[in-house]
């Protein structure tokens, strides 16, 4: 016994379910690691990172996926935020391709493709290849389930609560704007949304300036999963994700906008045009999508920065995202080595103040590694790109000497993260804790006097770190004499190899210490200003 046409019509929105959700995800997978290694090399110009964000946008087909993998790169110091934002922008341009494949005349094939990509998606061991053919059968199943309602649109219009709603919509188009949005939100899709429309209209369940209106919702409709995918974020996180959403905004007062002007006064615009160049429903919405993506994309580009700066005032960076952006460099000090010189020197003070901190507080240390990650991070890519304008053998020597001493830096970054946490692993009770703090005492006079010789470069700081860099020895032994008393007093193996592990690791310390001082005078040269 054949299906009823109500069974038709639950099959195909549950068919559409699932290859949304299975399309979402396998399209992700596969397109994650592109993004990655595409995106993160685009430093042209914001139209370069437009075009990956269309493409991607296109590939994964969720602005809200583009818009994560964007937050995820710039967290990770992969990609500055500036270069992210022309890709979120453009993904919602991007991922409107679908839009024209419910268009097409699927039914010869569709069915046949569902078949093939499942057996693949089945027998394929590769990941990358497993993921394509998961991928194409999700897009398959939902386009499935797309006909297969749109075969049964005639049951909705016989509905008496659709008909009621299609009425009303039709007299109120915010209502229909309103409706968009809560099949959005209930979809948690945009895109999947905009699909399910034009199918219906396509079908006749709804009339175009219907299904106009309701498109335009679509977008909106993506912000509270959003609100909730990004829960407890702060700073540049936030205000990634919050530009997405100043976007979908913007999109939504935009069209609307322009679709009661072209209602109140005739004008041709967005509905005469989409009509205008087609006599089909659906590739008249499918272009109305487009537009409402597009249009607003080519509004906002150009005005990035300032959005940038008016959601920085509503979401500020904190206080890790503060330590961990370069103060001094950018890429147009590059231009003049002598002065690139210094203001690294100057981020360099920054980054030995930021090891110091590890031995203040233990619940800050956490931020501030992640501050010294980024920023030595930073500070690399600008170092590396410095080498290359080097205009005579004295500055090539001067920033060799810089190199040196960064890695220096780095590496004391580690031995004091090493030491802190051991003396941290130390019984509450142990007497060693006395020692280890003698010993964090030597260390910080060692670091803090080594911040001011690299941020001022004069000659009486970078003098005193030497000497204290050479006076270390008695306060050392001094501290190993307590560590080994009180190892030996507690007479436990575990504690004679933390008391040595300590002073191995200030040693450690005191030695690179004492190494750049050595180096700083060696780089001749005038000193930094500290009003840079």
């Amino acid at each position: 016994m054949g299906m009823s046409a109500f069974e038709s019509l639950l099959l195909g929105l549950g068919l559409f379910f699932v290859g949304l959700q299975w399309s979402g995800e396998n399209l992700n997978k596969l397109a994650a690691g592109r993004l990655r290694l595409q995106v993160s090399s685009t430093h042209v110009s914001p139209w370069h990172s437009a075009l990956w964000g269309m493409g991607f946008g296109a590939l994964m087909q969720s602005a809200t996926a583009v818009t994560f993998s964007m937050v995820n790169l710039v967290a990770s110091a992969v990609l500055a935020p500036i270069t992210a934002l022309p890709v979120i922008v453009w993904a919602n341009v991007g991922l409107t391709v679908m839009a024209f494949a419910v268009t097409l005349n699927i039914h010869p094939w569709v069915a046949v493709t569902v078949g093939i990509a499942g057996v693949l998606s089945g027998l394929l061991r590769a990941p990358v290849w497993r993921a394509a053919a998961a991928a194409l059968f999700g897009v398959a199943l939902m386009l499935y389930g797309l006909e297969t309602m749109g075969a049964n649109a005639a049951l909705l219009q016989a509905l008496p609560w659709f008909q009621t709603l299609s009425a009303v919509t039709t007299n109120l188009p915010l209502l229909a704007f309103a409706a968009g949005i809560v099949v959005a939100m209930l979809l948690q899709s945009n895109t999947g949304a905009a699909l399910l429309i034009i199918t219906l209209a396509g079908n006749g369940a709804l009339d175009v300036h219907q299904a106009m209106m309701m498109i335009y919702g679509t977008n909106l409709g993506a912000i509270p999963l959003r609100a909730v995918l990004a829960a407890g974020m702060q700073g540049t996180s936030a205000r990634l994700v919050r530009l997405e959403d100043l976007f979908c905004i913007v999109s939504g007062l935009l069209m609307v906008s322009l679709f009661y002007v072209e209602s109140s006064t005739g004008w041709p615009l967005v509905g005469t045009a989409a009509i205008a160049m087609t006599h089909s429903i659906k590739t008249q919405l499918a272009t109305v999508f487009l537009i409402s993506n597009a249009l607003p994309a080519l509004l906002i580009t150009p005005l990035l920065p300032q959005c940038w700066t008016f959601l920085q005032r509503l979401w500020p960076d904190t206080a890790t995202e503060y330590a961990s952006q370069p103060k001094y460099i950018n890429d147009s000090s590059l231009a003049d080595p002598s002065t690139a010189f210094d203001l690294a020197m100057l981020e360099l003070a920054r980054l030995t103040n930021h090891a110091r901190t590890y031995l203040h507080d233990r619940q800050t240390a956490a931020d501030a590694g992640a501050a010294f990650a980024t920023l030595s991070d930073e500070l690399g890519r600008f170092l590396t790109r410095l080498s290359g304008q080097a205009n005579d053998a004295a500055m090539l020597k001067r920033q060799h000497l810089l190199r040196e001493a960064f890695t220096l830096i780095r590496y004391i970054e580690q031995s004091v993260l090493e030491f802190c946490a051991t003396a941290a692993a130390l019984p509450e009770s142990s007497s060693m804790r006395r020692s280890a703090m003698h010993l964090a005492a030597v260390i910080d006079l060692l670091l803090g006097q080594a911040g001011r010789a690299l941020h001022g470069r004069a000659g009486a700081d970078i003098d005193a770190l030497q000497n204290v860099s050479r006076a270390h020895a008695p306060a050392l032994a001094k501290a190993r004499m307590l560590c080994r008393d009180a190892a030996t007093t507690e007479q436990v193996v575990e504690l004679r190899i933390m008391a040595q592990t300590l002073v191995d690791d200030a040693e450690r310390i005191a030695w690179m210490v004492h190494r750049l001082a050595r180096l700083l005078h060696s780089m001749a040269s005038p000193p930094a200003q500290a009003s840079v």
